[in-house]
């Protein structure tokens, strides 16, 4: 497997990325944790970069709002986790750039999603906090919730907020899945169900392990998904599971600060994709069960990734936090 470099962007603390893609218009979008830009770049146009917004930032999540080429996003969750100002806004595409409406504001929220009604229209909304309460960076006193309620789109505004019962402390990772999310926290892994017309909300525990962040790909080529998890708050283990949330196989203590992690299909086999933001601050590619890697690039330090395609072409899409760098790489399956 080759990654070639294709593009770089100089973009300070990048944090959150999306694809956003809808009939002929296709960009990708990073913002920052810090107060500066967040930056649409056009793949239909050389990567023609657009400011959505100019000096804001404090970004750590930001979802698409399905068949649009308009988006929801965290804001002001700025490094330190001194976030109990933290928004969320509306982003609209105007034909040219992004017209901004506030949603609201959501106290340390840390990941967020909308997820499509499977019967009558509008979304479900959930919210997973990072903390409920901080006197300064180390506090952690006061723990996390998982927030719960109804996106209305027409409003731009989340309506029946409620919490739920569970307390989650240093919340960093989100998946979505069908039919449920995977959220993550100190106490471990859980499975959020989503509503549907004869249940409410469920919550079930998966694994009791400290885990930071989840994702899912079927790596040994088994016909099941496993689960590649980075374990303590930021790492610095990396953890492989089966279907069960059985061990497969534990990493040593040397991937500091783990943060970005994908997993999916290049070419005709499943990977997971990981990079961490101390030491050395590599990307690497994962190729089995027992965590064979392959070094995708070094001295960056990415905050999140992801894959996308782009006419029969596979790309990475990465921002390179500890770099300062907006990156794109072209895969090149061998």
């Amino acid at each position: 497997m080759k990654f070639n470099k294709i593009f770089n962007d100089e973009l300070d603390h990048c944090y959150a990325i999306m694809r956003l893609k809808n009939e002929d218009k296709d960009f990708v979008v990073v913002a920052s944790e810090e107060e500066k830009p967040c930056y649409a770049y056009d793949l239909n146009n050389n990567y023609a970069r657009t400011v959505v917004w100019p000096d804001v930032g404090g970004t750590m999540t930001m979802v698409q709002i399905p068949n649009t080429l308009n988006f929801l996003a965290t804001q002001r969750f700025y490094p330190g986790f001194n976030s109990a100002a933290c928004r969320i806004v509306k982003e609209t595409f105007n034909g040219v750039t992004w017209d901004q409406t506030v949603v609201g504001e959501f106290p340390y929220i840390h990941r967020f999603d909308i997820i499509k009604k499977q019967s009558g229209s509008g979304y479900w909304y959930i919210g997973c906090s990072i903390a409920n309460s901080k006197k300064d960076t180390d506090d952690w006193t006061d723990p996390g919730k998982i927030w719960v309620g109804e996106y209305d789109d027409s409003l731009s505004k989340v309506e029946n907020l409620k919490a739920l019962s569970l307390s989650l402390t240093k919340n960093h990772g989100y998946k979505r899945m069908n039919g449920y999310s995977l959220i993550t926290g100190v106490q471990g892994i859980y499975k959020l169900t989503h509503p549907t017309e004869s249940k409410d909300w469920q919550l079930e525990q998966l694994s009791d392990i400290e885990t930071s962040d989840i994702y899912s790909a079927d790596i040994n080529e088994d016909g099941k998904e496993e689960y590649l998890t980075i374990e303590g708050f930021h790492g610095p283990y990396l953890r492989i599971s089966d279907n069960n949330f059985k061990s497969i196989y534990r990493s040593e203590a040397d991937t500091p600060f783990g943060h970005a992690i994908w997993g999916g299909k290049l070419g005709n086999k499943d990977y997971f994709i990981f990079g961490w933001r101390a030491g050395k601050q590599n990307l690497e590619l994962i190729s089995s069960d027992r965590l064979d890697s392959q070094l995708i690039d070094q001295q960056v330090g990415p905050s999140n990734v992801t894959v996308f395609e782009k006419n029969n072409k596979k790309y990475l899409l990465s921002a390179n936090r500890e770099a300062n760098q907006v990156a794109i790489y072209e895969i090149e399956v061998e």
